[in-house]
């Protein structure tokens, strides 16, 4: 960012749908964070195996490669399987919360998502990293 304002976690968004992806990335650099965005599971690994990244967004359901599917290969590499990753979806929440935990999600959010319960859910994920910069 070169706004002047210190990037306080580096978060790989994957989001298939533009304008989810798009509120995402602003609402987490609006809080400090630097994000990558991508469109698919598929681009989500190239750029977890080109760079380092604090924790992981990523939608349940993508085209090719799923958010459950590519937390499970995360979770199964050794360099991969502590990454902080908050699963997002539309399907129901006592269902998907089921789903992402069981492929090793480390916490899970049912859209609609407000752009502040996002922030709110990745801060705590973060151990209070975007709080501490004052937002």
């Amino acid at each position: 960012m070169d706004d002047g304002v210190e990037t306080v976690a580096t978060i790989l968004v994957a989001e298939d749908d533009p304008d989810i992806r798009e509120l995402f990335t602003m609402a987490l650099e609006s809080a400090g964070a630097a994000v990558v965005a991508v469109t698919s599971g598929g681009e989500a690994l190239e750029a977890l195996r080109d760079a380092e990244f604090d924790l992981l967004v990523t939608d349940m359901w993508m085209p090719r490669l799923s958010g459950l599917d590519l937390c499970k290969t995360l979770r199964a590499d050794p360099a991969t399987a502590k990454l902080p990753v908050l699963m997002v979806s539309a399907y129901g929440r006592m269902r998907g919360r089921e789903e992402a935990m069981l492929v090793g999600a480390t916490e899970y959010l049912q859209k609609p998502i407000r752009p502040s319960t996002l922030v709110s859910k990745v801060d705590a994920l973060l151990g209070g990293r975007l709080a501490a910069r004052g937002t």
